[in-house]
């Protein structure tokens, strides 16, 4: 199969399952949205790398996606740590850390646009179109015996997930005009 798709879902695996756990100690991210976001997120990247059903989806659904949440991270830790408690006001630093805030907040939701919204519809009907000529063509039934459910899996959460993360953007866009609003 794919040595390098094999290494991106394991990391998939790896930082869903984690994420799953450390979810369980931050209250505003142990709830249920969130930890069946995890969970089926990590079931998913397991049967993928287990079964070796299109993993070069895998690698998109469960490995770009997560783009937008590096910058979310770094965005999250100025709430729990604000530039003001960082440096003193004095500091050059002081005006270059809420540029980077502003910069991570802005760049999460242009990522997550286009990694999520558009990339996620684009490679969800690509997933669908291609798992469909698969089962046509009896290709599942001769390279992957016995593992077409893992393909209705697959469609199942990228129509799940892909409903979820359009409510995210929504959620988005609301913070969004609430900030535009309070300035």
């Amino acid at each position: 199969m794919l040595p390098e798709a094999d290494y991106i879902n394991a990391g998939i695996v790896i930082f869903q399952g984690w994420d799953f756990i450390a979810s369980i100690f931050v209250e505003e991210h142990c709830t249920l949205i969130m930890m069946m976001h995890h969970l089926l997120a990590f079931v998913c990247g397991l049967f993928c790398l287990v079964y070796e059903v299109n993993p070069y989806y895998a690698v998109y659904f469960g490995g770009m996606t997560e783009v937008s949440s590096m910058f979310l991270c770094i965005s999250e830790l100025f709430i729990y740590y604000p530039a003001a408690s960082l440096v003193s006001s004095s500091s050059a630093l002081s005006s270059i850390l809420p540029a980077i805030e502003l910069f991570c907040q802005a760049t999460f939701v242009i990522t997550f646009f286009l990694y999520r919204i558009v990339g996620w519809a684009q490679k969800g009907y690509m997933l669908i179109s291609d798992g469909s000529y698969i089962i046509k063509n009896g290709l599942l039934q001769r390279y992957r015996p016995g593992s077409g459910w893992v393909l209705w899996y697959l469609y199942s959460i990228v129509v799940g997930l892909g409903a979820l993360q359009v409510f995210w953007f929504w959620i988005i866009i609301g913070k969004i005009l609430e900030m535009l609003d309070g300035e």
